[in-house]
């Protein structure tokens, strides 16, 4: 009964980290790091850090990457000769096959973790895995408490942390259906495993600067917006459609597209982040699975970013011929209201808590911000601009994007 009370309690106020800035290990300053000696950089810079236990947070967002990267990690996780050390620390759940083969949840699965962040903005409560635990009696409290359980067992057995979910990018989130963005960053925080102990018997040592925060960002801007429109509602409706209907109709649906914000968000808690360009890793050949092993989570790799004693080439997942919508003329013109608004971010770059990978797109979209005439500053503004175009749309095309 105390600890239902002690959660609920937590559930309702964001609790931050009570770190003193003094107390902060001295650290390089940030590296932009890019080319073929990527991977040795990174060590020297990881070296300087010793034998302490680490967090990585895959924060996505959605649709860039996020479910080959969590199944090719979860697959290296349980092969101690790639990334020994490194733990997928998610309960064991044995659903006793009340969820369905095609919605699963169990340990070992890509998306383990995104019914527990979904759950923590407060909208988790359709998840298989949660649905379980209703029918099992069991309480909301309890779901969160047996994922920071085994948060805090992987930790105390000396293990470095793998979480993934892209539905971290609803930390950026204005929408009203769930959580405040910046209460869901306070509550996943609140769950490692330093924060997390329920009598002081039990308190971990760490602390929020041992976590780094991995985001994607995926250029050309356009092509992660058509994604988009895949991911939700391609079948039922044309991109003219998404962009002039549903986007104005559904509040902060292109919280996904603001990887820079997601940055953002967690540089303003002094959360270290790894902002992987996606376009410029694809540019080296390499997949963005194993950009992550070899330069976030520093397992062996030879100089072409493939895993040593892995033969199993990297899966990709959930890709999607990429119909387009509009005129080659109307698709540059979104593309530069997107990357118009990525220029909001541009004083990021020097943040020292920041490390950039393979900043292709990046360095060509902040060189070109002062050729701007006017800033599109916010999302709401973005979506307008954005619906503005698509209203455009010959609709004899709007027929052949279904297809």
């Amino acid at each position: 009964m105390i600890l239902v009370t002690f959660l609920s309690l937590l559930l309702a106020s964001p609790c931050r980290s009570q770190i003193s800035t003094s107390s902060r290990r001295l650290r390089q300053s940030r590296l932009v790091l890019q080319g073929k000696d990527t991977n040795n950089q990174l060590k020297r810079r990881l070296s300087s850090r010793g034998n302490e236990q680490r967090i990585v947070l895959l924060a996505g967002p959605h649709k860039t990457a996020s479910t080959s990267e969590q199944y090719n990690i979860v697959r290296w996780v349980n092969n101690d000769s790639i990334l020994p050390g490194w733990s997928w620390p998610a309960p064991a759940i044995n659903d006793n096959g009340f969820c369905t083969s095609s919605d699963r949840i169990l340990r070992y699965t890509p998306n383990i973790f995104y019914s527990y962040i979904a759950t923590l903005y407060g909208i988790g409560e359709n998840h298989c895995v949660r649905r379980f635990y209703e029918k099992e009696g069991w309480s909301v409290e309890k779901f969160i408490y047996d994922y920071e359980q085994e948060f805090r067992k992987s930790w105390s057995e000396g293990n470095n942390l793998i979480i993934a979910s892209e539905a971290m990018d609803f930390i950026t989130s204005a929408d009203n259906t769930g959580i405040d963005g910046d209460l869901l960053l306070s509550r996943i925080l609140q769950g490692m495993p330093w924060n997390s102990h329920y009598e002081l018997a039990t308190k971990f040592v760490g602390s929020n600067d041992d976590i780094t925060a991995v985001v994607n960002f995926r250029a050309p801007r356009v092509e992660h917006l058509i994604s988009l429109w895949h991911q939700c509602c391609m079948e039922d409706m044309s991109f003219k459609e998404y962009l002039t209907i549903y986007l104005p109709s559904h509040k902060d649906k292109l919280r996904s597209l603001d990887s820079l914000q997601l940055v953002k968000a967690f540089l303003e808690r002094d959360i270290h982040v790894t902002l992987i360009d996606m376009s410029g890793a694809f540019s080296e050949g390499y997949d963005i699975s194993d950009v992550v092993a070899c330069d976030v989570l520093d397992t062996d790799c030879t100089s072409n970013k493939t895993i040593v004693g892995d033969s199993t080439s990297p899966s990709i997942m959930n890709v999607k011929d990429h119909s387009r919508g509009g005129t080659d003329t109307q698709q540059k013109m979104m593309e530069h209201i997107i990357r118009n608004y990525d220029c909001n971010f541009q004083n990021l770059m020097e943040h020292e808590n920041l490390t950039i990978l393979y900043p292709v797109e990046l360095t060509k979209i902040f060189k070109d911000c002062e050729n701007h005439d006017h800033r599109i500053t916010t999302r709401v503004e973005m979506e307008k601009r954005l619906s503005e175009i698509g209203s455009t749309f010959d609709c004899d095309q709007c027929d052949e994007n279904l297809t």
